[in-house]
């Protein structure tokens, strides 16, 4: 989910907290519309966005509440109103998330601008969104990824389509390869984002659809529709009008600066380390066509400060990247590439978080789970 934010609103969690400390020097020298049309230009961060929809993200089974369905971003403005003169009413009525494009006539910009009247997006209609604006480059995407991983889980394999399915482990069994072991080394125990609340400036919404961003300037234009790409005297684009609402908080829900955090290594949520992994490791698992055996080895992050090695967590890391220097890992890993006493010491599961119970809560959901992908 971390992906999302940065495509949607130029904006990641650390630098979203850190804006009222360090007030307008970032959006000066790089705001917010700067980095979403530079993000949007990175095709990678499409290809990591949350993978199986609303069927794994959608019930909230590693959350400690069920909500059905959950919702990846809440607009949090406090009204039911969301800058309902901004825009005309025709892009509301063509812009509701179905599964034809619909030619409605209007920009991406515009696109991007408006906000549906639900107060939560599930993580369907987020990607959806992301997907009809990306800065113009989110139908150039769907050219090279696909989100919808019940059709991918139908395209044949060797339909030209298919291709566009070959990142989303839900849509794509594993290869036919009896012979392959596959390991699932990850850490867990940090918080993690999960979902996010957003708030909405109108005035900005009113600033921004007037300022055309993506031409140059001739000496008899108007400064109110054209200021060469930029919102201000300075050069910096106009500002995005959404933003995450910093000012959320709710203990008791894990929500802190407008971010809900579940269980995973930091930077990746357990739902999308575990579940397909223990999905694979099924028996007669129609995502393991060849039987391929799976094994799930968790390291609960337990960091230690070191004076002569300050950057990293301790040999017992379970961070995202910092888990390349635990010791257990290594081990494992060394002990794959050599062979040595690996059925013995390596090829069995280590579960230290909830997963097992995060999956079967997901699976037992009536609207959850690879079911409603194999149907």
């Amino acid at each position: 989910p971390k992906s999302i934010p940065a495509l949607f609103s130029g904006e990641l969690k650390d630098i979203a907290v850190l804006m009222p400390q360090i007030g307008d020097l970032l959006e000066n020298f790089f705001g917010r519309r700067v980095r979403k049309n530079l993000w949007n230009t990175w095709g990678s961060l499409y290809g990591m966005l949350p993978k199986g929809g609303d069927a794994i993200w959608g019930s909230g089974a590693d959350l400690d509440e069920i909500i059905d369905p959950t919702p990846t971003i809440v607009w949090n403005n406090g009204t039911e109103e969301f800058c309902s003169s901004s825009l005309s009413t025709s892009i509301v009525e063509n812009t509701t998330p179905t599964d034809e494009k619909i030619d409605n006539g209007f920009t991406d910009e515009e696109l991007e601008l408006y906000i549906p009247a639900s107060r939560q997006w599930t993580m369907n209609e987020t990607i959806d969104h992301i997907l009809r604006t990306g800065g113009g480059y989110g139908s150039r995407i769907e050219s090279i990824f696909s989100f919808d991983s019940k059709q991918g889980w139908k395209e044949r394999s060797s339909s030209a389509n298919k291709r566009k399915h070959w990142h989303d482990p839900v849509a794509s069994p594993l290869p036919n390869a009896p012979s392959l072991k596959m390991y699932c080394l990850y850490g867990t125990g940090l918080p993690t984002e999960r979902s996010y609340y957003y708030q909405l400036s109108c005035d900005k919404v009113s600033a921004s659809k007037d300022v055309d961003v993506d031409r140059t300037c001739t000496a008899g234009d108007s400064e109110t529709t054209c200021s060469n790409g930029t919102g201000d005297s300075d050069g910096n684009p106009p500002e995005s009008p959404f933003y995450i609402d910093v000012a959320a908080k709710n203990d008791l829900r894990n929500i802190t600066s407008g971010v809900r955090f579940s269980d995973g290594d930091g930077s990746v949520p357990l739902l999308s380390l575990g579940y397909m992994c223990q999905k694979f490791a099924e028996p007669r698992s129609k995502h393991n066509p060849s039987g391929i055996k799976v094994f799930t080895r968790e390291r609960k992050h337990d960091a230690e400060i070191s004076l002569t090695d300050p950057g990293r967590g301790g040999p017992r890391s379970g961070e995202h990247v910092d888990i390349l220097g635990n010791v257990g890992v290594i081990e494992d890993v060394v002990r794959i590439a050599t062979g040595l006493e690996v059925e013995e010491k390596v090829d069995k599961d280590i579960i230290v978080s909830d997963l097992k119970n995060i999956v079967q809560r997901l699976d037992e959901h009536p609207s959850g789970g690879l079911k409603h992908v194999l149907i």
